[in-house]
């Protein structure tokens, strides 16, 4: 049986074992050091299975941003706190995967679990130890058992542009297109549980919202419109979307009701007002308006309707969207010909410039609240996924087949 140990190396040293290990050291919270040795295994089956795993969660850590991964021999690890993995065959179509961590120090067990999974799920399992290592190790709740939906682009027949919504698995695998490029397709949002992806559709002159149900693979038209329709967003309950609507020279917030499609106006005035974003709490929505004369940010409370300014910065802002933990507003701004990324106070205070570039917009939180995923475009049109972490300002491309933009990034 295969057993994979994680060792986190603090300032008190043990002997180590000679078994299979996953050293940490933890030097700061900015500089987690992990080494994975290498081991024996039983069959070739719980050997493939298991060195999968070990590299997807090799791979989810290192991509953190928060972990440097090496390999080494047994002999080299010396650690404090262990994680062990044992893996074995179950059936023929299924493995037993027993999970434990453990205080070497303190003596004390710290997780201990066992699950039994079928062989085609391990990429998934890896995705949820990944979870379980970072959650308890940095404090937070992990994303690595998450999707990420986009616009995928690419060139056709007398080079038509063609779009498609895709979604995958946080770290690229796993892609799967939801439309086959037969329409203009728009602005794909995860459902709060990610069960389900809303989009916009155009066709034969109307706006559709399409809702995308992601496990039996089934969509429906939830709503159908004369107008543009733009910029849809769930509420935090799932229980309606907001979404923008334009007629002649104005642009408004609109509400959906998706139990009995009822629809009720959030602006109702003659400015563009676009891109809407519910607090955490649903007592609020952050939007982008040029009731000012220039595109700014604006907070509603959804009670009273009162309405309140808080960009004072010089500059346009748009894409506002509220952070999981609702202490902060991302957004766009765009100001003398160059874009950025930010981020401020619900109350406009403490504007942040994280990003800056020659097309960049769009982002969209990570569950953490601590990073941003935005659409990053080049002056040769090539257009990719960037993610950034907030506090090192660390930028990484996501790679994806195709030019790819207006990305959402599931929270479940």
């Amino acid at each position: 049986m295969k057993r994979i140990i994680l060792f986190i190396l603090v300032p008190i040293i043990c002997f180590a074992q000679d078994i299979l290990y996953v050293t940490v050291s933890k030097n700061s919270i900015d500089n987690i050091k992990i080494v994975i040795s290498s081991a024996v295994y039983k069959t070739d089956l719980e050997k493939n299975f298991s060195e999968k795993i070990t590299n997807v969660v090799e791979a989810n850590l290192l991509n953190s941003g928060l972990f440097k991964v090496k390999r080494a021999t047994a002999s080299q690890v010396v650690g404090d706190i262990s994680l062990t993995i044992n893996l074995s065959k179950f059936s023929d179509q299924q493995l037993e995967l027993s999970f434990s961590l453990f205080d070497l120090f303190m003596k004390k067990e710290l997780m201990n679990k066992t699950m039994i999974l079928y062989q085609k799920d391990w990429r998934k399992m890896a995705h949820l130890i990944s979870d379980m290592i970072y959650s308890r190790l940095i404090g937070e709740k992990g994303h690595f058992n998450t999707k990420i939906t986009y616009i995928a682009e690419e060139r056709g027949q007398n080079n038509k542009c063609i779009r498609k919504i895709v979604v995958m698995d946080q770290d690229g695998s796993n892609v799967k297109y939801l439309t086959n490029g037969d329409r203009f397709v728009s602005t794909p949002r995860f459902s709060p549980n990610g069960e389900n992806i809303v989009y916009i559709s155009y066709y034969n002159g109307r706006s559709y919202i399409i809702l995308k149900n992601l496990k039996n693979n089934t969509e429906s038209v939830v709503s159908a419109f004369e107008g543009v329709l733009s910029g849809p967003r769930f509420a935090p309950d799932g229980k309606s979307l907001l979404v923008c609507c334009s007629s002649g020279s104005s642009t408004n917030i609109l509400s959906l009701d998706l139990a009995n499609h009822r629809i009720s106006k959030i602006t109702n005035n003659t400015s563009i007002n676009t891109s809407p974003s519910f607090s955490p709490d649903q007592n609020y929505i952050v939007f982008s308006s040029d009731s000012s004369g220039s595109q700014q940010l604006y907070i509603m409370n959804m009670v009273n309707q009162q309405t309140k300014r808080i960009s004072s910065n010089s500059g346009n802002y748009s894409t506002p969207v509220w952070s999981p933990n609702g202490d902060l507003v991302a957004f766009t701004k765009s100001k003398a010909g160059k874009f950025y990324i930010g981020v401020m106070k619900p109350d406009g205070k403490k504007e942040r410039l994280l990003s800056e570039g020659y097309k960049i917009e769009s982002p969209a939180w990570l569950p953490n609240g601590r990073e941003m995923i935005f659409t990053k475009t080049e002056p040769s049109n090539i257009s990719q996924l960037c993610l950034i972490d907030l506090f090192k300002q660390k930028h990484k491309i996501i790679s994806t087949q195709t030019n790819a933009f207006l990305a959402d990034w599931s929270h479940f």
